[in-house]
């Protein structure tokens, strides 16, 4: 059963993040995987003060970690200093950072 529920979470996940990414993502500014990064630490800090055990690792490691995207994180603020954009990566950078780590405590606060 956890291996069927962690299977369909991560893709449920990652269906969840393209749909998100395509909306909302800009030429300029990855606004999308910003929204979903952001999201998806508040909702992991939520759920690990609320859930244990194998559940928790399902629903943070599988259905969170197909949602969320370091990789494209850095592969878009590469693009942005490859192409010059240094205010942009400076920007997206600290939003992305500080903003994540913001959304996590203020999850685990909500969940607790």
């Amino acid at each position: 059963m956890t291996i069927a529920a962690f299977a369909t979470v991560c893709v449920l996940g990652a269906w969840a993040r393209v749909g998100l990414t395509s909306l909302l993502d800009r030429p300029t500014f990855p606004t999308g995987t910003l929204v979903v990064n952001l999201t998806g630490s508040l909702v992991a800090g939520f759920l690990h003060a609320r859930l244990d055990g194998g559940w928790e690792l399902v629903a943070v490691t599988g259905a969170l970690g197909a949602f969320t995207t370091f990789s494209t994180f850095a592969t878009q603020l590469a693009e942005h200093l490859r192409s010059g954009r240094r205010w942009h990566a400076a920007t997206y950078t600290v939003l992305t950072v500080v903003g994540a780590v913001a959304a996590a405590t203020v999850g685990l606060v909500l969940g607790a």
